[in-house]
């Protein structure tokens, strides 16, 4: 690919680049905009394409353009985003591991984030192509294409191209513009990448709505709110026995298949996740303003039962001697606080007072009474519908005797 003659003049610096010259009108125009109101768009889909709208209305043939950035989230690993004149915007999230796949690694954007260095095809003539991208471009009809890094101030490099269908390709004005506009767009696409970072990470980390909070400037100890919702703990028996026994990376499999039976019912439910405790899990479900208790409770229901039902079918999946997985869940009414607690500039984004060790004394009697779910009397009484009583049992920590209820048969799903 280095004897190529696109190739090679590609690594030359564009002629009447920002560095050798005052900024064209254009490129004022567009600057401008960045730093005013593109600095304000919604994300980084919305400044892309008002990007690519800016240079087609300084009469750039810009027929096509993509932006390519990698992520730091745990679902994957990299975003591109394909703006074609008056088409919506196509947003791709690449898989990790991306990096080792032929689809990459056969592509000029691996050079180019590589390399650190534009490059340059014809795609008007005969000439063997590099790579097969370009070669789907040119049967698409495009004449010329220009691949760029956008290099991030944190010191990752990403890729911004440019293809037309015009005859004979971009001009020397077309090919200045797009070199003096790159050092204004990349900090300010760097600081929108920069903010769903932060926002995806402590989402991940500690929760969607603590995420929303520690935003809102919820950062100093001490910082509590106080809301009203249904509990639920889920807690995984046998867990110690299971460590024991098998290897650290089967035991991580299997605890992630579990959560993965966990979480998505309380999502759907509407509830949060806000701590993983190894093995436990502890959501909420909020009662919202001009909602009752009754619904938070019916949410909270229904998220515990789909979860029960998802680990019955993990289980029948997997071949007879494998390990089975078993779940207990406590669901409980009350009060609880949640916000920063901790030492110095090491806090935790934590759910605290006497409903939820309510909860947790519940949720152990699971075992004790053979049972995998298991719901307080105010839990109960919020449902507004008859559920079956268990009895009053006597709880570390609480000096009334709690009364402890279950659904009835017809209303588990365990499989």
């Amino acid at each position: 690919m280095d004897d190529s003659p696109d190739f090679a003049r590609a690594m030359q610096p564009a002629e009447g680049s920002p560095a050798a010259a005052e900024l064209s009108d254009p490129a004022r125009e567009i600057g401008d905009w960045l730093t005013g109101e593109g600095r304000f768009a919604a994300d980084n889909a919305a400044l892309f394409s008002g990007f690519c709208e800016r240079f087609a209305a300084a009469g750039v043939p810009l027929d096509r353009a993509l932006l390519h950035l990698r992520a730091m989230h745990a679902q994957y690993r990299g975003v591109s985003r394909i703006w074609k004149p008056g088409q919506p915007l196509d947003e791709r999230f690449m898989d990790h591991g991306i990096e080792k796949t032929a689809t990459y690694l056969e592509s000029p954007v691996r050079v180019v984030v590589d390399q650190r260095q534009r490059l340059e095809w014809r795609l008007d003539n005969d000439r063997a192509l590099p790579f097969g991208l370009l070669e789907e471009l040119r049967e698409q009809g495009y004449s010329h294409y220009i691949i760029a890094p956008l290099l991030f101030g944190m010191g990752t490099s990403n890729a911004l191209s440019w293809a037309t269908r015009r005859p004979g390709g971009f001009g020397p004005a077309d090919l200045r513009l797009f070199d003096e506009t790159l050092p204004a767009f990349a900090p300010v696409i760097e600081a929108k990448a920069l903010w769903r970072f932060t926002g995806n990470m402590l989402t991940t980390y500690v929760g969607r709505e603590p995420a929303r909070f520690i935003l809102e400037g919820q950062v100093r100890r001490g910082d509590i709110r106080t809301i009203t919702a249904a509990l639920m703990l889920v807690d995984l028996r046998d867990f110690t026995l299971l460590s024991d026994s098998e290897s650290p990376r089967s035991v991580i499999r299997m605890l992630n298949e579990y959560f993965d039976c966990v979480f998505p019912p309380v999502r759907a439910h509407g509830g949060e996740i806000m701590e993983i405790m190894g093995d436990g899990v502890l959501a909420i479900f909020h009662q919202e303003p001009g909602s009752s208790a009754s619904e938070a409770c019916n949410a909270a229901l229904a998220a515990a039962t789909e979860a029960l039902a998802a680990i019955a079918a993990r289980n029948r999946r997997h071949p007879p001697g494998a390990p089975v997985l078993q779940a207990g869940i406590a669901l409980h009414y009350g009060t609880v606080s949640y916000g920063n607690i901790g030492s110095g500039d090491r806090l935790d984004f934590t759910v605290i007072g006497p409903d939820v060790n309510l909860t947790s004394r519940i949720e152990r009697l699971c075992r004790e009474l053979d049972r995998h779910l298991i719901l307080s009397e105010a839990f109960a009484e919020a449902l507004g519908r008859p559920m079956w009583e268990l009895g009053a049992f006597e709880l570390r920590g609480f000096s009334r005797m709690q009364r402890l209820f279950e659904p009835p048969p017809e209303e588990l799903n365990e499989g």
